[in-house]
């Protein structure tokens, strides 16, 4: 009998797993994946992520690791580039890009040393209940028999297509169907890139430096494009990359280093994400267009949320369907601007003149330059830098 099951072990799911853990509870997490592995992912860690794992005692441990800290990035809008780094958030100034080889296996590491049961290669397939409760989960390692895993509360931290989510029935809200369709690859010998963003209309290509002196190219197009994508994914992935000047004779002038890894099915949506003796973490309770980078970071906000609410209600601080209920409104309220955003820049709409008189006037000014990279990142609301934004329109009910 556990406290807490932890379904997923990844950026949501482990770095809850080690905070319960560190406060005292008893933890399984599992995850149907053994560590280190992959999975399809954006690389960035903003400041504010990268601050979570400075406060949790990782950071250190990622550099060490061999991703190194970037404390610059381009903003390229096609007439005008910005280059520069958002505000510090807890003391740390630079964003990182880690492979999830690297990242994941570091946290799940952190879980299993915080004192939580690591369990891989189990493959949930059900949820149990009690008196109308969540009460563990039912699943299997590859090769064995059925078993179940008894405790207090469940987290579903198993990504978009949660299994979790399906077997307590989470509701979807706020919806808005998929907007881009991306691939990625990676390359060796052409690190000195550095990080950047380059938007055009109709296009968004992204360059990440990150682990093993690789760098992680990834481009979105709309979403209808993608069944023509598919059968053709390099072509018009190197056409997407000569619509920055000199960027596909770079490319070629390295090492491709991995196939191509792309999807289509990037949904914007969030879940309900409390219910009676359950909760959901990370991708399963909410999904956003990758293209702003941002779902590392919402996972690591999203597990010290939860990881506070769950605490509460164990410990006796109120109950924990209220403590529960808390958490998902917090969650809610603190990735709306993130949302607003992910859709705004998803539509790959081309650039307005007079958000090109903005960027020229802000290539000039530092403080403003930061701002802009502070909106990117998530820490500076939209409304704030740019006073005549107009929000998204509504998301399907």
């Amino acid at each position: 009998m556990y406290d807490v099951i932890v379904v997923g072990a990844r950026c949501a799911g482990a770095p809850l797993a080690m905070l319960l853990a560190r406060a005292g509870h008893k933890v399984a997490l599992v995850d149907r994946a053994s560590f280190p592995s992959d999975t399809m992912s954006t690389h960035f860690l903003w400041q504010r992520g990268a601050a979570r794992l400075a406060a949790w005692g990782l950071l250190g441990a990622l550099e060490a690791r061999g991703c190194a800290p970037i404390r610059r990035i381009t903003f390229d809008v096609g007439p005008v580039q910005i280059s520069g780094i958002g505000p510090a958030v807890g003391g740390v100034a630079e964003t990182y890009c880690p492979r999830r080889t690297v990242l994941d296996a570091l946290l799940a590491g952190a879980a299993e040393e915080a004192g939580a049961e690591l369990i891989e290669g189990f493959v949930v397939g059900d949820v149990l209940w009690s008196e109308g409760r969540a009460a563990g989960v039912r699943g299997r390692h590859r090769t064995s028999p059925a078993s179940s895993l008894r405790a207090r509360i469940v987290v579903g931290a198993d990504g978009l297509h949660s299994t979790v989510a399906r077997r307590v029935a989470a509701r979807a809200y706020r919806e808005y169907p998929p907007l881009t369709a991306v691939y990625y690859s990676y390359w060796s010998g052409i690190q000195h890139l550095g990080a950047s963003f380059h938007a055009r209309p109709g296009r968004l290509v992204l360059v990440w430096p990150t682990n093993d002196d690789l760098t992680c190219i990834y481009v979105a197009w709309p979403r209808q494009e993608f069944g023509q994508l598919r059968k053709d994914a390099e072509s018009r992935f190197q056409s997407a990359l000569d619509l920055v000047p000199g960027l596909r004779d770079i490319v070629a002038s390295g090492r491709s280093e991995a196939r191509f890894t792309g999807t289509g099915d990037l949904p914007n949506l969030y879940r309900t994400s409390a219910g009676p003796g359950w909760a959901l973490a990370g991708d399963a309770g909410h999904h956003k267009d990758p293209s702003t980078g941002m779902g590392m970071s919402d996972a690591f906000q999203a597990a010290e949320l939860l990881a506070e609410a769950i605490h509460d209600g164990l410990a006796g601080h109120r109950p924990m369907d209220d403590a529960l209920a808390r958490y998902q409104q917090r969650r809610d309220a603190l990735t709306a601007n993130g949302y607003e955003l992910a859709l705004s820049t998803a539509r790959l709409a081309p650039l307005s003149a007079r958000l090109e008189a903005f960027y020229r006037a802000a290539a000039a000014r530092p403080e403003v330059t930061a701002r802009v990279f502070g909106v990117l990142g998530g820490t500076i609301p939209i409304a704030d830098l740019y006073p005549d934004h107009v929000p998204a329109a509504p998301a399907v009910a």
